[in-house]
């Protein structure tokens, strides 16, 4: 089981926003969109937020954003 390393006022206001949009299941692309950022800049929050946070898939991701009420 991976442990959580970080908590959420460790994550950029920028990355909290991503990763509710993960967690409510929105692509990389979409979120670009949504954000006015390229999808790769998406990408490259995406693996800050797994590293922060020590998880390694989407999975963990959301458990945390649960866990953390980022996401109802």
């Amino acid at each position: 089981m991976n442990k959580q390393t970080t908590t959420a006022e460790n994550l950029t206001p920028r990355e909290v926003e991503v990763l509710k949009l993960i967690a409510d299941g929105f692509s990389n692309t979409q979120i670009g969109k949504q954000l006015s950022i390229s999808h790769r800049t998406v990408d490259t929050h995406r693996t800050n937020i797994r590293n922060k946070l020590g998880v390694h898939n989407l999975a963990g991701m959301i458990k945390y954003a649960l866990t953390n009420k980022l996401i109802q």
